[in-house]
């Protein structure tokens, strides 16, 4: 970032070292692994409560929240990792991740520009080809 600023580059390259450090990381949780454990709840018995759920998907966060009440699934959302790349301005006016990015790219051609589309490419492949 100080050398190159942020960019679909430095994006790429991140991607990179983060999955470098996963890996390192992975050994450690597998020993964690306690397999005659139980690890989740019967949500059946559940008559009330919430939950969040988040995961690291290939193409970002991906989010699932639930509220029960009486038994039964009052609520429950899912945020995919598009929905956080390209989110819309939020209540003050900021623009999301891929707006803020896309902002002052240079466009040399508008007829082909594929400096834009290597900017939402780096944040998310398939969302390119939605814009495409």
């Amino acid at each position: 970032m100080k050398t190159h600023g942020a960019s679909a580059y430095v994006r790429e390259i991140a991607r990179l070292h983060e999955t470098v450090r996963l890996l390192h990381q992975l050994d450690r949780w597998v020993q964690e692994v306690r397999p005659d454990e139980p690890f989740c709840l019967d949500a059946s018995r559940v008559e009330s409560g919430q939950g969040v759920g988040l995961v690291e998907a290939p193409r970002g966060l991906l989010g699932h929240w639930i509220r029960v009440e009486g038994g039964k699934i009052r609520n429950y959302q899912i945020i995919t990792p598009t929905g956080w790349n390209a989110s819309p301005r939020d209540s003050e006016d900021c623009p999301g991740p891929l707006e803020s990015a896309l902002v002052g790219t240079p466009v040399a051609d508008p007829a082909r520009p594929a400096t834009v589309t290597h900017v939402v490419r780096s944040f998310d492949p398939c969302l390119f080809c939605t814009v495409h």
